[in-house]
């Protein structure tokens, strides 16, 4: 019935245009593949401390690259003041929801929202339901809580971010209250994903026992999920194996531990845990799976402990978690490059970016991020402690042992902040329309040069996902459910 009714607004909006929309050029061709990968909390700094560490630059730093401006709605970004005042880019930072929501919708709404109008009343129309339109699959993979914000808002509409029972309610089966009466929700969905693959088998806040139990004990009816969670085996191994199966069609798993995440991936290697699939692993299978469908996928990739190590200063975590993110960037390069797929850089849009920067990271307290780290390596990442002149973690030859930086210590890097702030983040983009941002640039940064903004990320996806169709959707969709 959904189905039916969009078709009839589709109908419609193309006879008579009523909505405000960006309209598909004539640009380059049809994508049948697009690919989202989000490190979140992930700034300029934190992908030059992973190379640091790493000692190379992957290859998707190559692409064509552009900045991103990310505050939510009412917000603004002054490139001017963001190089002038160090405090400048502590204020007005977006959340993940709300950054999630305009790249996935095109529309700036309040920090917690997930796919919902600044004013709370209105359902926002996301890429993947467009592309459920032209019977596209639907992916999520996440190193988090499947129904934490960013992964979140690409299955689910809800008035805030912690109704997780209802995002995954949403996102898994279409219905956002069918394990229980859950908050905040505006309504039924199109067909729910065909791959979720994430952290959340120990429950919290954002996954109930219901949701694991339902996963569990539908697996391998007609229809369903393929289900497979953390246990006492390999889970990449037992990943790989379900996502191998021709009759594998749709796939959920749920793993991490008790921190709601996969366990941190050090800068070394050290720290996960064999019981869970790397991200790498998560995004292999991930595609595996969507690809049987002939007519093409959209797939969003979160390396979301970025973040999560980021809040608390924790260097060595954030460095690993970057360089694990990596390695789910380079298997998406390598699945378009395999010859056996019918993927190719002609066919596929593949999209590297960040929600917003976490910590802001530095070469120093108080020193502007445009200044280059310093060293970063196991010798380095042993040096991290709290720095007492401000209250943040850094690294530096604390000669004196005070827990100060003092005058003519060498300092290798510093954390400025515990949380988000308004500072650019990098996009990297190749493939169908990966030049489209060239039009939508917002302004010139003295130091990062051109920006957009991550609203401009959804409109270049559905640029590429809608030229084959050469017609306007609506962005907004008004639900019976939706309040204030």
């Amino acid at each position: 019935m959904i189905r039916f009714i969009l078709s009839i607004i589709l109908v419609f909006q193309t006879l008579f245009p009523l909505f405000d929309m960006p309209k598909a050029s004539a640009r380059p061709g049809d994508a049948k593949y697009i690919i989202l990968l989000i490190g979140d909390g992930m700034g300029a700094n934190h992908t030059q401390a992973a190379n640091l560490y790493t000692g190379s630059t992957p290859s998707y730093q190559s692409w064509n690259n552009y900045w991103v401006t990310t505050y939510s709605n009412n917000g603004s970004y002054n490139p001017t003041q963001a190089w002038s005042s160090f405090s400048y880019v502590k204020n007005s930072a977006t959340d993940s929801a709300a950054a999630a929501t305009a790249m996935y919708s095109g529309i700036k709404t309040y920090n917690a929202s997930i796919n919902v109008s600044d004013d709370g009343l209105a359902r926002l129309y996301t890429l993947p339901e467009y592309a459920r339109l032209f019977d596209l699959n639907v992916g999520v993979v996440s190193s988090v809580y499947l129904s934490h914000a960013t992964p979140g808002a690409w299955i689910a509409h809800n008035d805030n971010r912690n109704n997780g029972y209802a995002i995954a309610d949403e996102g898994l089966w279409g219905d956002p209250d069918i394990t229980g009466a859950h908050a905040g929700d505006h309504g039924p969905t199109l067909p729910p994903v065909d791959v979720a693959i994430a952290a959340g088998y120990y429950g919290g806040t954002f996954i109930s026992s219901a949701i694991r139990n339902k996963l569990l004990a539908e697996s391998g009816q007609p229809g369903t999920f393929t289900y497979v969670e953390r246990g006492g085996y390999d889970g990449g191994d037992v990943l790989l194996n379900a996502a191998s199966l021709i009759t594998t069609t749709r796939l959920a798993g749920l793993f991490g531990g008790s921190g709601g995440n996969l366990e941190y991936r050090l800068a070394d290697g050290s720290g996960s845990s064999s019981q869970d699939p790397t991200l790498a692993e998560m995004a292999s299978a991930a595609l595996t799976v969507l690809s049987r469908n002939p007519n093409g996928f959209v797939l969003m990739i979160e390396g979301g402990a970025i973040d999560w190590a980021a809040h608390p200063n924790e260097m060595d975590k954030m460095v690993g978690e970057v360089i694990g993110f990596n390695d789910a960037v380079q298997t998406v390069i390598d699945w378009v490059d395999d010859p056996i797929n019918d993927s190719t850089w002609e066919n596929t849009l593949v999209i590297v970016t960040a929600d917003h920067e976490t910590g802001y990271l530095t070469a120093g307290p108080g020193i502007l991020p445009s200044q280059p780290l310093g060293e970063v390596s196991e010798t380095t990442l042993a040096l991290e402690k709290m720095n007492n002149g401000n209250g943040q973690k850094a690294s530096w030859q604390d000669d004196n042992d005070n827990d100060e930086i003092d005058p003519g210590e060498t300092v290798y890097w510093a954390w400025n902040y515990g949380s988000h702030t308004n500072s650019l983040v990098p996009l990297f983009a190749k493939g169908v329309c990966a030049t489209e941002f060239d039009h939508h640039i917002r302004g010139f940064d003295p130091v990062r040069g051109a920006y957009v903004d991550n609203t401009d990320i959804f409109r270049v996806m559905y640029t590429a996902l809608a030229l084959r169709y050469h017609i306007a959707l609506p962005l907004v969709i008004q639900t019976a459910s939706a309040t204030p």
